[in-house]
């Protein structure tokens, strides 16, 4: 197969990574359209015989000749399939009006919406008909419409980091939330309290929010309070670069990402964290609120809480005896994502199909 990849909403570079490889595995072509901005973090552009950078803003007149570009690159370079990276966004919905009537599969964030979404089901159908969801969990809780073919897609492949920036000292254990300090998704005040009513928290645990740290206002507050914050909690004023990010993630004791614990409207069962991916990607246990025990992608790799205020003291039992992660290890060894060769298989046969 010739395959071009799009991704013009200027996001989810991981599921990017993993398709490539996927695709490099199975001997196919594979082409890359994307915005400007995320060329620089393509790491591993020997795997790509094709490469368009597109804006990374679009006006109304810009879209039409964006969407030119991409259609006279796929008749130019004899493009038989293409995967859509992001397909739940307006310009998906707009470049889909020009493209050719060929193989065309998209990768959907947001499962639900291939049940009831009139751009999906009367317009994006037309040209495309296939579709992943990021894993076998979000693929239980749909039904899609009945035109659609769905698979499941774990993007878990990374390019290794090219230089670690970080080595962690062998007496600390890490505890790595991914992604930008933000309220409205993680329970970052919580757990900054929790840390601060705890006397006994040994000096080597140590809390890194692995994403740009912005002063929202109920976080700044919680760390002021803390007392905390130089010695349990590292933090980054900046967006991280690749290797940086990455540098820390693969030195993690476990990954923490700090759901929140109640009904949550944002993530729910249609969507998932990246931070699972992640996880799953190097192999990192998880500590996870226990409505996500019927997520069955994560149950062999997970401890579980059922309180925020649970989670220090429990992670203080985990670095005092760490004979919990033998049966993690275990399940990673003889569990599904052990060969990315047979994830690699799945990705295409659904692809060819």
């Amino acid at each position: 197969m010739n395959i071009l990849i799009i991704e013009i909403g200027g996001s989810h570079i991981e599921c990017v990574h993993s398709m490539v490889h996927f695709l490099h595995l199975k001997k196919c072509t594979v082409h890359l359209a994307c915005n400007q901005k995320l060329v620089s973090s393509l790491i591993e552009l020997n795997k790509l015989s094709g490469l368009l950078a597109l804006e990374n803003e679009f006006s109304k007149a810009s879209q039409i000749n964006t969407f030119l570009k991409i259609r006279k690159y796929i008749k130019k370079n004899k493009i038989d399939t293409i995967v859509i990276n992001t397909t739940e966004i307006t310009l998906v919905r707009n470049l889909s009006f020009f493209l050719p009537a060929i193989n065309c599969i998209g990768i959907v964030h947001n499962a639900k919406k291939l049940e009831k979404s009139f751009t999906f089901t009367r317009i994006l159908s037309k040209k495309i008909k296939k579709f992943f969801v990021l894993g076998d969990y979000l693929l239980s809780k749909i039904q899609p419409d009945p035109v659609f073919k769905v698979a499941s897609f774990f993007p878990i492949y990374f390019p290794k980091a090219r230089q670690l920036k970080k080595t962690k000292p062998l007496s600390d254990f890490w505890v790595v939330i991914p992604g930008e300090a933000e309220q409205k998704r993680r329970d970052y005040v919580a757990l900054i309290d929790a840390i601060k009513a705890t006397d006994t928290l040994a000096p080597n645990i140590k809390f890194i929010f692995l994403g740009k740290y912005n002063l929202y206002h109920d976080i700044d507050e919680a760390t002021k309070r803390s007392g905390w914050w130089s010695d349990r909690i590292i933090s980054f004023d900046d967006y991280l670069d690749y290797d940086t990010f990455h540098s820390y993630i693969q030195q993690a004791d476990i990954i923490l990402p700090l759901l929140k614990t109640e009904r949550d409207d944002f993530y729910g069962s249609s969507r998932i964290s990246g931070s699972f991916n992640l996880g799953l990607g190097y192999k990192i246990p998880f500590l996870l609120p226990e409505r996500y025990k019927e997520n069955k992608d994560l149950t062999a790799y997970s401890i579980y809480y059922s309180d925020t205020n649970e989670i220090v003291p429990l992670i203080q039992q985990l670095q005092a005896n760490p004979a919990w992660q033998t049966g993690i290890i275990t399940a990673y060894e003889k569990g599904p994502f052990k060969n990315i060769d047979t994830l690699a298989d799945k990705v295409y046969n659904f692809i060819a199909s």
